[in-house]
């Protein structure tokens, strides 16, 4: 069975994306997820061969900006 790896992606100054390990969730990966007053986090989903990693922002990202954020994630957790 894949591993799977929930994170949650925010955007810095320079409208990169850093991300942070969703500890609090290990067995079930909702595709909305509330926050408290931020609202909703919405899922993304990145396949690696061995793992899936959810990735969870506060808007749908679609297009450039999905991709924006894949290269992102690219930097941050390398295939290996």
């Amino acid at each position: 069975m894949a591993l799977i790896e929930a994170f949650e992606a925010k955007q810095n100054c320079y409208f990169n994306y850093d991300f942070e390990e969703l500890y609090q969730l290990t067995e079930d990966f909702p595709e909305e997820l509330s926050v408290s007053l931020r609202g909703m986090l919405y899922r993304h989903e990145i396949q690696y061969p061995e793992v899936t990693y959810y990735i969870y922002f506060s808007d749908i990202l679609m297009g450039e900006e999905l991709e924006k954020m894949k290269a992102d994630w690219m930097r941050y957790c390398p295939l290996a």
